[in-house]
């Protein structure tokens, strides 16, 4: 079972197994473990009808992502973990899904991550992606992922039933906003500022811009230069934008400069200097180097 496939095993009930878990010295039987995820109740007077369906997927989620496993009839919480909240959540899932091979179910959803946003480089925007059907998306992903190792699995790695727990867990873990009235919309900028403010980057002083898209490219590899998003690009036949920013880190950059978690800088030379992609409604076009701020990264 995958993250994809346990589509009821959202982010928020993966978290409450978990910490039912940690609650119980970090391991219970199955019977008593989904007896806390799923209680009985009654309805109209009568007991409701016993449906542990949540509860089995939301176990296939957890053991997916390798945070619980089975050991001697007992499902046991990966020693060590410590998960208050969602932000640690999405944090430690964020870390697990990179830490997977390339034929891992769940690499699926960085890896499909990796070819929006090279789609968003390529159409400059996002239009394409709220103007097209669930299907349209499933077949563009599916056809734009790598092929598995395992050559004797048939079948689609991407499809249209995965759509919605795939943002669930992209919203989740920092990538995607999920907005009233809307489809969900890319934006990495809560991510960002976490992958920076965990870096060895210098903090209030002036980096390269070159240098922090090193950064961003190495813990967010699925964003400019990272090795998903090359591997993306490549098969859409997206040419390098040696000194172009793709839209969806442009915002996010731009907005994190406004928040004061950076502070984005260029000076009249032009070394070193990178365009921004096209807003208009932003002054700020090009970038020559970065400042992370001390009280937003603290924070």
């Amino acid at each position: 079972m995958s993250l994809l496939s346990s589509t009821s095993g959202t982010p928020e009930r993966t978290l409450s197994l978990l910490q039912i878990l940690a609650a119980h010295e970090g391991k219970m039987p199955r019977g008593e473990m989904v007896a806390w995820m799923n209680p009985r109740f009654v309805q109209g007077g009568v007991p409701a009808a016993d449906s542990a369906v949540a509860a089995d997927q939301t176990i296939g989620a957890a053991t997916s992502l390798d945070f619980v496993s089975v050991v001697e009839g007992q499902y046991v919480l990966e020693a060590g973990l410590e998960v208050g909240g969602l932000d640690d959540l999405a944090d430690l899932t964020h870390q697990r899904l990179l830490s997977f091979p390339p034929d891992h179910p769940d690499a699926v959803l960085l890896q499909a991550f990796a070819f929006m946003v090279a789609r968003a480089e390529q159409a400059k925007g996002t239009a394409w992606l709220h103007g097209s059907t669930n299907k349209t998306i499933a077949d563009a992903i599916n056809a734009a992922l790598p092929g598995r190792l395992d050559t004797s699995s048939e079948g689609r790695r991407f499809n249209e039933t995965k759509i919605a727990p795939y943002w669930r867990w992209i919203v989740a873990i920092g990538l995607a906003l999920d907005l009233p009235g809307d489809d969900p919309h890319l934006y990495v900028a809560p991510r960002l500022a976490r992958e920076l403010a965990r870096s060895d980057l210098p903090v209030g002083e002036e980096i390269p811009i070159r240098r922090v898209l090193d950064v961003v490219a190495e813990r967010m590899p699925y964003m400019d230069g990272g090795g998903l998003y090359v591997a993306a690009a490549e098969k859409l036949g997206l040419p390098a934008q040696a000194r172009a920013i793709s839209p969806i880190l442009s915002t996010a950059l731009r907005d994190l400069d406004e928040e004061g978690v950076i502070t984005l800088g260029a000076r009249s030379d032009a070394a070193g200097l990178l365009a921004l992609a096209e807003d208009r409604f932003s002054r700020t076009k090009a970038v020559q180097f970065a400042t992370l701020n001390r009280q937003a990264v603290d924070a």
